[in-house]
């Protein structure tokens, strides 16, 4: 098994980032990176990820700078990531995604990625994995759900529950 996950809005509460990101003003964006918190049941099921050794990437459409300071904010271990220079095409296209299951060295049928937007959703199916739904996140709840996932949770608790069902961790 391997995990693909988007970062804003479905590792971390980044909301209040979204307009300095937009206008571009990384710098600003930086020195909030200690604001912007992992969502509840997220460090726990990225170090429950770790100790099974199953491998993680976050696919996101964030620079790698933005996303490395993220991660190492937060103390994630073991964490592979694709950011918006590392591919030509981005998110709905699955060439994201693609990349992440290359650098997951898993099997396509046992890669779940999860996001909180429909970029995330039909870039997923678009590269023939699970797609998993991230309510807890998400800012438009009619889009994603339009989008089609193939399972939709409201919590992190519930997502875990659902991999620790299906995938053994």
């Amino acid at each position: 098994m391997g995990v693909i996950f988007d970062l804003d809005q479905t590792l971390i509460q980044s909301d209040e980032a979204i307009e300095l990101r937009r206008i571009r003003r990384w710098n600003e964006v930086y020195r909030i990176i200690p604001r912007l918190t992992p969502f509840d049941g997220i460090n726990d099921l990225i170090s429950k990820l770790n100790v099974k050794g199953i491998p993680i990437c976050i696919v996101t459409s964030s620079p790698s700078s933005y996303c490395n300071r993220v991660i190492n904010q937060w103390g994630w271990q073991n964490i592979k990531t694709v950011c918006y220079h590392d591919t030509k095409m981005k998110k709905p296209h699955p060439e994201p995604i693609q990349k992440a299951i290359k650098l997951l060295e898993v099997p396509q049928s046992q890669i779940v990625s999860i996001g909180d937007d429909p970029k995330d959703i039909i870039a997923s199916k678009r590269a023939n994995v699970l797609s998993i739904g991230a309510l807890w996140g998400c800012n438009n709840k009619c889009e994603l759900i339009a989008s089609s996932p193939d399972y939709i949770f409201t919590t992190v608790q519930e997502l875990d529950a659902f991999l620790s069902n299906n995938f053994k961790l």
